[in-house]
């Protein structure tokens, strides 16, 4: 009798530690499941932003604009996994953090999961930047021949920085008919410090003068009037 008592106290005894090794296990693979569930639909969301840059020039969504009911595209908005409401801007499990450069040309998005975080990035491709950096340089070498033809009509007088603009006297000046554009905004190139503005400025007591354009390697290409 004894035995038989022993042997239903050992298998109960192994029954209840199976179960407790059970129930961590399954919780754990629980857990994981929904951290999937963040991921993926961090991975939707960066199609939709993705989608949307390339129909825009590559021009990355707002901070503001990514989120339900923002400016972006998104037919079917994931929602958060941990509370069943809609995933949304935040710190807290399930939700997200979107940050993009001041001149829109790259992203972060990061998914906050029950540990630790899932992060995607994303930014204009390497060879559209190659493209736009060689239009660039071609906008300031047409430039330069705006300056050099304004100089040649005053006596070698070359323009002061303030007149070196689409709207200003080098650009209406006759002989002038377009104005080149910043292959980034699309408008009229502009003096400033932006990929795709240029700036020019005037040396040895205006006898002279410089031009650079802002590329998307973060580096200037220069341009300068020849030795008189």
């Amino acid at each position: 009798m004894r035995s038989r008592r022993f042997s239903i106290l050992v298998l109960a005894l192994a029954a209840v530690l199976l179960l407790t090794a059970t129930l961590p296990a399954a919780a754990s693979a629980a857990v994981n499941f929904v951290d999937q569930q963040v991921q993926m639909n961090i991975l939707l969301l960066q199609g939709y932003i993705n989608t949307q840059a390339e129909k825009n020039g590559f021009v990355y969504p707002a901070r503001d604009d990514v989120k339900k009911g923002g400016a972006l595209v998104a037919p079917v908005w994931p929602g958060n996994p941990w509370t069943g409401g809609t995933m949304a801007p935040g710190t807290s499990k399930g939700t997200y953090t979107y940050t993009v450069k001041a001149d829109l040309t790259g992203y972060t998005l990061v998914g906050h999961l029950s540990k630790g975080s899932y992060k995607v990035v994303g930014g204009v491709p390497r060879w559209l930047k190659d493209e736009r950096d060689a239009s660039s340089k071609a906008g300031l070498a047409l430039l330069q021949q705006y300056v050099e033809m304004w100089a040649r009509e005053r006596a070698g007088a070359y323009p002061a920085p303030a007149d070196v603009a689409g709207g200003a006297p080098v650009g209406l000046q006759p002989g002038v008919p377009i104005w080149p554009q910043s292959p980034w905004t699309h408008a009229a190139m502009t003096q400033g410090q932006a990929t795709g503005d240029f700036e020019y400025s005037l040396s040895g007591g205006g006898g002279g003068y410089a031009l650079r354009a802002h590329l998307a390697t973060g580096k200037d290409w220069a341009l300068s009037s020849s030795p008189r």
